[in-house]
């Protein structure tokens, strides 16, 4: 006992800044409780330990375990729910004790209820709580916390469109609770993307006010916090989104997810060299266990004239995910590279994707018509897209510049400069890849560039100036 309490002082020193969160079993008997157990799990972790949590679907082994970084700490988890109850299991470990073959420590207590249960686990943890907010992170009526597990298992964009009116009933049931919050914010998000009727009037406000309330409750909570900076920039409102990341990076700035949301609004805005800084703290901060952002494509790198890093980057997608926007990027690598074959490869395989919310699939198809000769259709496909897009009340400035690209590359100059000009006032202002992207030249030939271009150049210092690149890193 006296070893382990020594142990466990160890642990809690500063040393613990990256925490491998990994399911116990490979094919849980209740998947949706896992999904949603490792959710609540991962937000206690970063929430009141600030710690960087990494998923994993099983234990390093091998040459893996030798490349985790000093002081990582492996847990896994299981649960089991007994009517109301819930059965908590989990264990942990290091990456020093398990190459010295040390046994886990491990804590399989008897059902309680939820909130209890993780009372008690972050009771038993191997290192020290840093910052409050325990209490608004698990309802205490033990029905609303099963609710909220379920809810946060939804990770399908439609599902959660169904969800709505749950996500709804259980923040106003739970009014403090962060998570439930949060959740509501990420549902009304993700509908917005696939069924902008589902969610209502008003939608701007309430997913703002959503995050916020989950941010009054926990400050700095990482998962609302990024999850809202994407919203904003989505929406065009990089500054907004900069302005919530600085506070909660500079409380919790061991945390993976808050970076990327730095790259992306950082990007979007042309702020290049801080949204790189980001990129490489983030680096830093996972070292071997870094993975690509699992939702976008780090365009930052493109924008950058890296194509070298930005190609390396998609190589490093493709083993964990694979769909129309990895098939289009490789494509659009292809024909800049002059790989005309390859890029037809890839387009036509882009375009036999079905659903996502962002239709690179379209994409794919007109760049495929581009590659084929048949110029008439892919200039009615693109505008059909344009027709779509236009009933979304996300407007997502950074895909609205890909459509200019591919209206510019299939010759129709004025609707390219007009796609443009609506990727502009859709937030999307990175003035070096107006200036240099090589499938925009005849937007850059056409009588209205020097406007767009005044304007983009005026919006990006005004950033430039609020936001230097010492911003992005806490």
């Amino acid at each position: 006992m006296a070893g382990l309490l020594f142990w466990i002082r160890v642990a809690s020193g500063p040393g613990i800044r990256r925490v491998l969160l990994i399911p116990a079993t490979a094919q849980p008997a209740d998947a949706a409780l896992e999904q949603g157990l490792e959710t609540l799990l991962s937000d206690h972790l970063e929430v009141l330990a600030g710690a960087a949590v990494i998923h994993l679907p099983s234990v390093p082994s091998g040459p893996d375990l030798d490349r985790l970084p000093e002081g990582t700490l492996l847990m896994t988890f299981r649960g089991r729910r007994e009517g109301e109850r819930l059965g908590l299991a989990t264990a942990w470990t290091t990456r020093e004790r398990l190459k010295l073959r040390e046994p886990w420590v491990s804590d399989d207590p008897d059902p309680l209820f939820p909130a209890d249960a993780f009372a008690r686990w972050v009771d038993h943890w191997p290192f020290s709580r840093r910052f409050p907010g325990r209490k608004a992170l698990v309802p205490r009526d033990p029905a609303h916390a099963w609710e909220l597990l379920r809810i946060l298992s939804i990770t399908e964009d439609s599902e959660a469109t169904r969800n709505l009116a749950a996500s709804r009933a259980l923040a106003e049931a739970e009014p403090g609770c962060a998570p439930a919050w949060a959740a509501l914010g990420d549902h009304l998000y993700r509908s917005l993307w696939v069924d902008p009727e589902a969610a209502g009037s008003g939608f701007n406000a309430r997913m703002d006010q959503a995050f916020a309330r989950a941010l009054e409750l926990i400050p700095g909570y990482p998962r609302a916090t990024y999850l809202r900076a994407l919203m904003l920039t989505d929406l065009g409102d990089q500054r907004r989104a900069l302005q919530s990341l600085i506070p909660a990076a500079r409380r919790r700035p061991d945390v993976p997810d808050l970076y990327l949301g730095f790259a992306y609004a950082g990007r979007t805005a042309g702020l290049l060299e801080g949204a790189k800084r980001a990129l490489a703290l983030r680096q830093r901060i996972l070292g071997t266990l870094a993975d690509p952002s699992p939702w976008s494509a780090e365009t930052t790198y493109l924008y950058l004239g890296d194509t070298a890093a930005f190609e390396q980057d998609q190589e490093r997608t493709q083993a964990i995910r694979t769909d129309a926007s990895l098939r289009f990027y490789q494509g659009y690598l292809a024909l800049l590279k002059g790989q005309r074959e390859r890029a037809l490869a890839c387009m036509k395989e882009g375009s036999g994707f079905q659903g996502g919310p962002i239709p690179f699939q379209d994409l794919c198809r007109a760049y495929q018509a581009l590659l084929e000769g048949r110029v008439r259709d892919g200039l009615a496909g693109l505008r059909q897209v344009d027709q779509v897009r236009g009933q979304l009340r996300i407007p997502d400035g950074e895909w609205t510049f890909k459509e200019a690209e591919a209206y510019a590359l299939l010759g129709d100059a004025n609707r390219a400069v007009d796609c443009a000009t609506r990727a502009f006032v859709q937030g999307f202002s990175c003035a070096r890849w107006y200036e240099n992207a090589p499938f925009l030249a005849a937007v850059r030939a056409h009588p209205r560039w020097p406007t767009l271009h005044r304007n983009i150049q005026e919006r990006q210092a005004l950033l430039e100036a609020d936001f230097p690149p010492s911003a992005f890193t806490p």
